[in-house]
C-alpha cells in the first residue's frame, strides 16, 4: 500500500517524486524477499512436501496455533482475492482511460462508466478462462510477467533514454512482443519464449524508430 501511495501520491517537488519512487522500489524489495525466504525456508523443513505451492499453508499448520492457523489462512485467502479485485479493476482502467476514451473522447460519463464496468467482466472471463488452462500458480506467474512485458519494456527503456520512435513504433512494438510471446508460449512451446519476445520486440522498435523519425 505504501508503495502504491508513492506512485499515485501527486508529489510536492521532483526530490519527493524521487524519493517517493525509491522508497516504494525498496518497500517492494523487502516485502518480496519474505515469501522467497519462506519457500527457501520451507523446503528445508519440508523435504517431503508433494506440492511446493502448498509450502506456506503447510508450514503455518504444523508450526502455528490452531486459532493463529485459521486467521493466517483467512488473511491469505483475503489477500489473494484483494489482489485479484485490484489487478481486475486496473486493467479495465488502463483499457477504458487509455485505448478507448483516448479513441472517442467525446463520450459521456455515463457511458465511461459502463465501458469500464464492461471491463472488469470481459477481463474477469479471460482470467478465469487462463485460470483453467494452467496447470499450476507458477504458471500463471510467469504468464502474468511475460505478457506484454517484453514490448513495455524496451519501450520504456528508450522512452526514457533516447527520442527514438514515436507512436506507431511503440503500437508496432507492444503488438511484436505480445504476439511473439502468445506463439511461442501457447503454439511454437519454445524453450526461451521470453528472450525471443524480447528480441522481436527490440528489432521491431529498432525498424520503425528508422521508418518513423522524429523531427527535429
Amino acid at each position: 500500500a505504501l508503495a502504491e501511495g508513492g506512485h499515485h501520491g501527486p508529489g510536492r517537488s521532483p526530490q519527493v517524486a524521487r524519493q517517493a519512487t525509491l522508497l516504494g522500489g525498496g518497500l517492494y524489495l523487502v516485502v518480496g524477499l519474505i515469501p522467497a525466504g519462506l519457500g527457501l525456508l520451507g523446503a528445508q523443513l519440508l523435504p517431503d512436501l508433494a506440492d511446493s505451492e502448498h509450502v506456506l499453508t503447510r508450514m503455518a499448520e504444523r508450526y502455528l496455533p490452531t486459532v493463529i492457523y485459521i486467521l493466517f489462512t483467512g488473511a491469505l485467502v483475503s489477500a489473494i482475492l484483494s489482489t485479484v479485485d485490484s489487478t481486475l479493476l486496473a486493467a479495465s482502467a488502463l483499457v477504458s482511460h487509455n485505448l478507448v476514451y483516448s479513441c472517442r473522447p467525446q463520450m459521456s460519463d455515463r457511458a465511461r462508466l459502463i465501458t469500464a464496468r464492461v471491463g472488469v467482466v470481459v477481463f474477469g472471463l479471460v482470467a478465469y478462462g487462463l485460470a483453467l488452462g494452467a496447470e499450476s500458480i507458477f504458471e500463471l506467474v510467469q504468464q502474468a510477467n511475460g505478457v506484454g512485458s517484453a514490448g513495455i519494456f524496451v519501450l520504456m527503456v528508450f522512452g526514457l533514454y533516447s527520442g527514438l520512435g514515436g507512436p506507431r513504433t511503440g503500437l508496432a512494438t507492444l503488438i511484436a512482443g505480445l504476439v511473439s510471446w502468445g506463439y511461442g508460449t501457447y503454439i511454437g512451446d519454445w524453450a526461451y519464449t521470453y528472450l525471443i519476445s524480447l528480441g522481436t520486440a527490440l528489432a521491431t522498435f529498432a525498424v520503425g524508430a528508422v521508418l518513423e523519425r522524429r523531427p527535429g
